[in-house]
């Protein structure tokens, strides 16, 4: 049980690196400072969007804008963090 714990652990915090890359890809990206007609680019963020617009496009769904700030994947992040901590202090409890 402790291992699937682990496993569990490490499957969020990968989940939170790539999140964070999507969203600094995706500023970069609309501030046109890197290209999107590159193809490594383009492979990469489409993968990224893959995996995450699934979750926070259902969170935006429920959050809106606020003054034209997407806040959905500052949602994500709070939640997987205290989702973390939970299987941390259930881990200390076994």
């Amino acid at each position: 049980m402790n291992a699937l714990l682990i496993l569990i652990n490490e499957i969020i915090t990968l989940y939170l690196y790539t999140l964070f890359v999507y969203v600094v890809m995706g500023l970069l990206i609309q501030f046109q400072m890197i290209n999107n007609y590159n193809k490594i680019i383009n492979i990469i963020f489409k993968s990224l969007i893959s995996i995450h617009e699934p979750l926070l496009g259902k969170i935006r769904r429920y959050i809106p804008l606020l003054s034209g700030i997407d806040l959905s994947p500052v949602i994500v992040i709070l939640l997987l963090s205290f989702l973390k901590n939970l299987i941390y202090d259930y881990r200390l409890g076994l």
